[in-house]
C-alpha cells in the first residue's frame, strides 16, 4: 500500500492517495502543515514530520496549467489569432491564422443560412457571412443553436 501526496498549489497544497484513491489532502499553515482526511485535522510542525509520521511519499508532480483556448475580443476560435481586429460596421471578431495570411476567419459560433437551412458554424470565412444571412457571434454552440430555434 503506497501512500503518495500529489501537489496541486506548488509548496501549499497537495492531494493525498493511497493506491491511486485520494483519502486526503495536506494543507500548508503559517506555522506548518495540516493533513484533512474527512472530518479528522491533524497539525504537524512540517511536511517532512507528517511524511515521517504516516509513511507519505511526496511525489514531484507537474502541475498542470490551464489550459489557454485561443480567442478574439472573448470568442473563442479554433487556432492561434494573428492580426486580430473587430469590423464595427458587420460587428465581427475578425483574425487570420498566419501574420501575412489575407484570408479572415470569424472568431466564436454563427447561425448561418446555406439555402433556407440553418446551420451552425465554428469559426467560418469572413467571405461566407458576408455573401449569406447569419447570426452571431455567439460564445457556445448551445447559444448559436437557441438562435436557429428562435427563428423557425
Amino acid at each position: 500500500m503506497t501512500i503518495e501526496a500529489k501537489p496541486v498549489v506548488k509548496n501549499k497544497y497537495w492531494i493525498v492517495e493511497r493506491d491511486g484513491e485520494k483519502i486526503g489532502t495536506i494543507q500548508a499553515a503559517d506555522d506548518g502543515v495540516v493533513l484533512v482526511q474527512g472530518n479528522l485535522r491533524s497539525k504537524y510542525p512540517s511536511i517532512k514530520v507528517l511524511g515521517t509520521a504516516h509513511n507519505i511519499k511526496f511525489v514531484r508532480g507537474k502541475l498542470q496549467k490551464p489550459v489557454q483556448i485561443p480567442s478574439v475580443y472573448e470568442y473563442p476560435c479554433h487556432s492561434l489569432p494573428y492580426n486580430a481586429v473587430y469590423d464595427i460596421k458587420l460587428k465581427l471578431p475578425l483574425y487570420t491564422t498566419c501574420k501575412k495570411s489575407k484570408s479572415y476567419y470569424c472568431a466564436g459560433f454563427y447561425a448561418i443560412s446555406y439555402e433556407n437551412q440553418w446551420l451552425i458554424e465554428f469559426c467560418p470565412k469572413k467571405i461566407i457571412l458576408v455573401r449569406n444571412q447569419f447570426y452571431g457571434p455567439f460564445l457556445t454552440k448551445d447559444q448559436a443553436l437557441q438562435q436557429t430555434r428562435d427563428i423557425k
